[in-house]
């Protein structure tokens, strides 16, 4: 534990003056955004004081402008720089160690202190736009809209596949890992829903029947009677896509931390 404590902190540590830069963008685009409508509202001339943008941006900041992009960053130094990754390899620690500092700082840390940082600046930010323009105040609040747990669930998915990512790629982490993502979605989307048609119109009407000329048989009548037996599918798809899917890339990404440490990066 000793060890796993000092390895957090070490990531914190080498990480802190570009947290610290992340998190003074997000303060001055938070402010900036707010004071901009605050003005906008004020003087335009019977325009309503708009809601609060917290919530309207926190996702953006979440999922797109930090926790995905850091998150295929996150072992790009030390796995793969030629200044860094002797000293890291050589750390007194587990691979395990070593992956499970970096993973849970971007799957647990990340988005508290994200959450924090958000309601700090509205703290802040609101009082200030009450007193100079007479906005009313509107704290950020993650529960409001009741989707912080599908939020965090979406997040908890791609920051895994993102950090397979940064394992596996060795420069463009981010890019490649898009781009893998686009490829990967047209082979599976073009050859499931292959198999998706073939299995609705076996149902249906029987195997003998080819595929392309069942849907002329189709109307809207039966459409929803023809999918009810397929609500099954789309429970494992969600089980698929919530756990399976995450699991299977933090433990490859794992198993990459492995081969890398055993190969000397090479």
């Amino acid at each position: 534990m000793n060890r796993f404590s000092a390895l957090v902190k070490r990531e914190v540590k080498t990480s802190q003056k570009d947290l610290f830069t992340y998190g003074l963008v997000i303060v001055l685009v938070m402010f900036a955004s707010e004071t901009l409508q605050s003005v906008f509202a004020r003087y335009a001339g019977g325009v309503p004081f708009p809601a609060e943008s917290y919530n309207e941006m926190f996702p953006s900041f979440l999922l797109l402008g930090g926790g995905l992009i850091i998150s295929s960053l996150m072992f790009s130094e030390d796995m793969f720089g030629k200044d860094t990754q002797h000293d890291w390899l050589m750390l007194p620690a587990t691979n395990l160690e070593k992956f499970l500092s970096k993973a849970l700082l971007m799957i647990v840390a990340y988005p508290i202190a994200l959450t924090v940082l958000f309601f700090l600046i509205s703290v802040v930010t609101e009082p200030i736009q009450l007193i100079i323009f007479g906005n009313p105040m509107a704290m950020f609040n993650p529960f409001r809209d009741g989707d912080l747990g599908i939020l965090l669930a979406q997040y908890w998915v791609w920051t895994s596949v993102f950090l397979l990512g940064g394992t596996y790629f060795r420069k463009a982490h981010f890019i490649k890992t898009v781009l893998a993502i686009g490829v990967i979605a047209l082979v599976l989307g073009g050859a499931l829903g292959l198999l998706f048609t073939r299995i609705v119109f076996a149902i249906k009407f029987g195997s003998s029947l080819q595929v392309f000329d069942a849907m002329f048989y189709l109307s809207p009548v039966n459409l929803s009677r023809t999918l009810s037996p397929l609500k099954v599918f789309s429970v494992i798809a969600q089980i698929f896509y919530y756990a399976v899917l995450p699991i299977f890339c933090l433990v490859t990404a794992y198993f990459r931390v492995e081969e890398v440490q055993a190969t000397d990066a090479v």
